[in-house]
């Protein structure tokens, strides 16, 4: 949750200041980044020093001063560092002659008449293009510590807008590409905290990565000798769980800075007390809290400046932690990603998906994040689990009784508005990348270039980058509109009742998925219609029945069938480009269609529609019988936004899935061409080589160049191959493959564990399904074990008794199918693949989140 509000307000009467109590003040257009943090920590009711902020406008009113920036600006020399400083150096020499805007000075002293004579005062930048897209701007403008006097300050204010254009500061605006005309300076006046001890506090660990853990750093005096890292500071790292001491350095701290009659001095600390711990353990547990409340007050991790002056604890600054070290799993990519990637489909994909991230992460008001979410590694993809946890599973806010619900209510509506537009936006926007996609599959390709059939192939990513823009912000809005659902039914209706209400109230969502399981369930009663059909179906190898045409002498549900096709015949087989889509493998929708032929037909789609439906109805009943009706328009908002997005989540996509043929089209086209060159020994082959690999070879057009391709692409896909045949390991670097076995830490000889899926218990023996050419051989009967599933395995379900997946959660394809079937299903097993053999008979407890293995000397157990 962002720390401020997305609308905008009117600009107050009085323009030029605000005091950190005055609502606007949080606008971070108007106060910077600081400026804004420290107004809304005020508000919230923290101990802040009091202050105002010196607003943007007045520095716009100051610069609007400086004839000739513009020219100076583009005469900057970034690329020699001792030019840009003495070029910086003289563009602030001549600014700070300029003069404060008139109006702007008599408000500032105005100001300062409301604090007591002689206060010191810290006066602090502030730009407006701070904790932007994962720009801090940290160190990079001025601050100034126990400025005394109006003309001091007056003086001060005006160095920070100056600071601005510091060569520091000039050189990390350019390295992010932010346009220099467009930044901005607020300053931050604030009274200066004679503190005895001080400090900076992170709410997790930022050097290991360990989110259960605080890290505290203090010495005695001001906070500046720890903020700039040139003194010895006492450390402490805390466990949050239990806000217990787990460990603590006492530095032997022989300087701490202190203030002087103007500004500061650095002093020797006395030899007996140097040794001694800054803090007590009052003051810790103080401490301790102050940064769990702040933490808490934003839902992300915080950075904060802190200071203890006349036994009174104060904040100082707070500031999202954005740089979080990343720990590599298979938790959050194993769903998404259960196989091996060829390099060309990560490397278009890796792109797209992290400016979709970055982008979201505004739509959303996240903190921002500075490093990657995915990564690959030996051709499987891992997940940033920190990250994961710090975002996709964060709360929006915390509440802990029905009153503290009502009392959020107008922040929720004016923070999370954007829920409501996102999928009216979506849909807007779907039609031009439909359009576009038609206008390039229409596109003829013979008779292009190499050039051109490369640029096709560019053309089709970037609208798929495009497109996918908002859609990470998609899926995580539906995450948390589920765990907010449910979050709130244990506060209405209790505990107890919760899990099994949300379940009912969540039975039912229209969805693509759902659409297309309805036509495969007809096509198999059209099949059932024709005796000699469905023998043919239930006994000829599917790809033989493609290859040799044998649908063709059944004219009607040959149609039906190419219909099929022709709506959904981009759905995929697996994530990666690579592996060809129904289209292209049409006998994996037999597959399919053989799999519900052999399950027994007692309730057809229409019917479980009906039935689930009415569970959902009932249960709203249910529901709001137990809620106070003040709260009725709440949770039927929250519960109509849960499954428009759980529909919307599924319908994103299956549209994203469409780019694949067209994007597979153009690659074709090219590999064919490459094949003529020698580089490539068969087509497709060109999914191994890397975007800048073939954009080189193409551009030298020379047959060296085509010799060198052809010896990557070989190398590449070696490697896959190698790569494909193995399984990875769970943890990157951890060293514990999945093929050692053991999931959780509760796992023992006879039991697996995981996360409870689906509800229920059942028994069967297992079959391991790794690929859609398993699909075939599943028995009726089974319990289906696989690394994941996605909707294409959903007929895989009709015939299982239950479900184990290796990956996934609650809100996976597998356990959302299990529980529409009312199967058992337990997520994110690790290590059933390699734990389970064909035969081996389990006993799946999907309510307790258990695998447990049974006696049975015929199985084909792997130990």
């Amino acid at each position: 949750m962002g720390p401020h509000p997305t609308r905008t307000q009117p600009l107050p009467a009085v323009n030029h200041t605000l005091r950190f109590d005055e609502s606007p003040a949080t606008r971070i257009e108007w106060s910077g980044g600081k400026g804004s943090n420290l107004s809304l920590l005020t508000q919230r009711g923290f101990p802040v020093p009091p202050g105002f902020v010196v607003l943007a406008t007045v520095y716009r009113k100051f610069i609007a001063g400086a004839d000739g920036l513009a020219d100076a600006l583009a005469a900057l020399p970034f690329h020699d560092a001792a030019g840009l400083r003495d070029a910086s150096q003289r563009l602030q020499k001549g600014l700070l002659c300029l003069p404060l805007p008139g109006d702007a000075t008599d408000e500032i002293r105005e100001q300062l008449r409301r604090f007591p004579p002689g206060m010191a005062f810290s006066v602090r930048s502030s730009s407006t293009m701070e904790d932007l897209a994962g720009a801090a701007f940290a160190g990079q403008h001025e601050t100034w510590l126990n400025v005394v006097g109006a003309d001091a300050v007056l003086d001060r204010v005006r160095a920070c807008f100056v600071s601005l254009w510091g060569d520091r500061a000039l050189a990390y605006r350019h390295q992010l590409g932010y346009e220099h005309a467009l930044a901005a300076m607020a300053v931050v006046v604030q009274q200066m905290v004679p503190s005895e001890v001080a400090g900076v506090g992170f709410s997790i660990n930022p050097v290991n990565g360990q989110l259960g853990e605080m890290v505290l750093n203090a010495n005695f005096g001001l906070g500046e000798s720890v903020v700039s890292g040139e003194g010895e500071v006492d450390q402490w790292i805390i466990d949050k769980a239990t806000r217990t001491v787990r460990s603590a350095v006492i530095a032997c701290k022989t300087r701490q800075v202190v203030g002087a009659a103007a500004g500061t001095v650095e002093i020797r600390t006395d030899a007996a007390r140097a040794g001694q711990p800054s803090l007590d353990g009052t003051q810790l547990a103080e401490l301790i809290g102050l940064l769990a409340r702040v933490e808490e007050s934003y839902a992300f991790p915080q950075d904060i400046e802190w200071a203890f002056a006349a036994g009174r604890l104060w904040l100082l600054q707070s500031r999202p932690v954005t740089t979080i070290p990343a720990r590599w799993t298979r938790d959050e990519s194993a769903e998404r990603f259960p196989n091996v990637i060829t390099p060309l489909t990560w490397d278009f994909v890796e792109s797209g998906f992290h400016r979709s991230l970055n982008h979201s992460f505004r739509l959303l008001g996240f903190a921002p994040f500075s490093g990657k979410w995915f990564s690959l590694s030996d051709h499987y993809v891992y997940g940033n689990q920190n990250a994961v946890e710090l975002y996709a599973r964060r709360a929006p806010f915390a509440v802990r009784s029905l009153d503290g619900l009502r009392a959020a209510i107008p922040r929720l509506r004016e923070e999370f508005g954007w829920v409501q537009e996102l999928p009216v936006a979506w849909m807007r926007d779907l039609d031009h990348y439909l359009i576009t996609l038609g206008r390039l599959l229409a596109e003829p390709l013979p008779g292009k270039s190499l050039a051109e059939l490369w640029r096709y192939v560019g053309e089709v990513n970037a609208l798929g980058a495009e497109y996918f823009l908002p859609n990470i912000a998609i899926s995580i809005a539906h995450g948390t509109l589920y765990r907010l659902l449910h979050g709130l039914l244990q506060l209405a209706i209790g505990p107890a009742d919760a899990a099994g209400l949300f379940d009912h109230l969540m039975a039912w969502c229209d969805t693509k998925t759902g659409q297309i399981n309805r036509e495969l369930f007809e096509l198999a009663a059209l099949a059932r219609a024709s005796a000699d059909l469905e023998r043919v179906l239930n006994t000829t190898p599917s790809r033989e029945m493609i290859l040799q045409g044998t649908l063709a002498g059944f004219p009607e549900f040959h149609a039906r069938f190419q219909r099929f096709l022709r709506d959904h015949g981009h759905r995929e087989v697996d994530f990666d480009a690579y592996v060809a889509p129904w289209g292209e493998a049409p006998w994996v929708v037999l597959d399919n269609l053989r799999l519900i032929l052999q399950a027994p037909m007692e309730v057809t789609p229409a019917q479980k529609e009906r039935e689930l439906k009415l569970r959902a109805q009932q249960a709203e009943v249910t529901l709001f019988s137990k809620l106070p009706p003040d709260l009725h328009f709440l949770f039927h908002e929250l519960l109509r936004l849960a499954r428009i997005y759980t529909s919307l989540d599924d319908l994103e996509h299956y549209q994203t899935t469409r780019l694949t043929p067209v994007l597979r089209r153009g690659l074709r086209a090219l590999g064919e061409r490459l094949v003529e060159c020698g580089a490539l020994a068969e087509p497709m082959d060109i999914f191994f080589a890397h975007p800048g690999q073939i954009e080189a070879a193409i551009n030298a057009d020379q047959a060296e160049g085509w010799v060198d391709l052809a010896a990557q692409v070989r190398m590449q896909k070696a490697a896959y191959k190698i790569d494909q045949a193995r399984s990875p390991e769970w943890i990157l670097g951890g060293g514990r493959s999945l093929e050692t076995g053991g999931g959780g830490a509760g796992d023992s000889g006879d039991v697996l564990t995981g996360l409870a899926g689906s509800p229920g218990v059942a028994e069967g023996p297992v079959f391991v399904v790794l690929t859609p050419d398993d699909f075939a051989r599943f028995p009726k009967g089974a319990v289906l074990v696989a690394r994941t599933t996605n909707p294409t395995w959903t007929p895989l379900f009709y015939g299982a008794v239950a479900v184990v997946t290796e990956s996934g959660g609650p809100l996976s394809h597998g356990a959302v199918t299990a529980r529409e079937m009312g199967i058992p299903a337990v997520m994110s097993v690790h290590g059933s693949l390699t734990r389970l053999g064909n035969g081996r008979r389990v006993r799946v407890d999907g309510t307790s989140g258990r695998v447990q293995l049974l006696p049975d000397s015929l199985a084909e157990v792997v130990t």
